[in-house]
């Protein structure tokens, strides 16, 4: 290990600090969506518009930009995606001693290309999943993890996976909570806000 980590020279190591934290990173998120995919809380990018309306219903009784056509290229997972094939690919690069242009460029275009691929798989698992009997009523009481961190008391939105309806669905959150909701933490739906909006709390432990 010591001798193939010298062999990369500094430009080499350079690609390798980003490449290793970054798939340890992508190994450790798939692990979580396996584990989300079990407990029924992971779910695809979602595209639902905000209608506006802020009409609550009880229990009892980021970064990401969104290109045209509801592509969503900045999230966290096409992000550790560029970051991943950007890494490797630099490293192979420079192990083929290409020119230092050539590996930057190539490095660049490969990473580009792995994050408009993710993009692209999740709206198309989406799309799959997406079949107009959605009722989100139906949400009221599922657990799930929190995905996109969600600011407290309903200071803004973040987003959560929950099962809904038999289909593994991303949706936009807010929280009463005090504190703010974390990636990963499991939450319970109690309510929804707008039409569209879930409401959640921590889960209990």
């Amino acid at each position: 290990m010591f001798e193939w980590w010298e062999s990369l020279g500094d430009i080499g190591r350079i690609f390798a600090c980003v490449a290793i934290p970054s798939t340890v990173i992508l190994f450790l998120q798939t692990i979580l969506m396996l584990i989300g995919i079990g407990g029924g809380s992971l779910g695809a990018d979602d595209a639902d518009a905000d209608t506006g309306l802020d009409t609550d219903i009880d229990n009892d009784g980021d970064i990401e930009t969104e290109l045209d056509g509801g592509l969503r290229l900045f999230s966290f997972r096409g992000i550790i995606a560029f970051l991943t094939v950007l890494g490797w690919v630099g490293i192979l690069g420079v192990r083929l001693e290409w020119a230092l242009a050539a590996v930057i460029s190539v490095s660049l275009i490969s990473g580009f290309a792995a994050m408009v691929a993710i993009a692209f798989l999740f709206r198309m698992i989406f799309a799959l999943q997406a079949d107009g009997t959605e009722d989100i009523s139906h949400a009221l009481g599922a657990a799930g993890t929190v995905y996109l961190r969600i600011p407290p008391s309903r200071e803004g939105k973040g987003k959560v996976n929950i099962l809904l309806d038999g289909k593994l669905v991303e949706k936009d959150a807010v929280t009463d909570e005090e504190k703010m909701l974390n990636y990963g933490e499991q939450i319970v739906v109690i309510g929804i806000s707008g039409g569209t909006d879930l409401i959640v709390k921590r889960k209990a432990r």
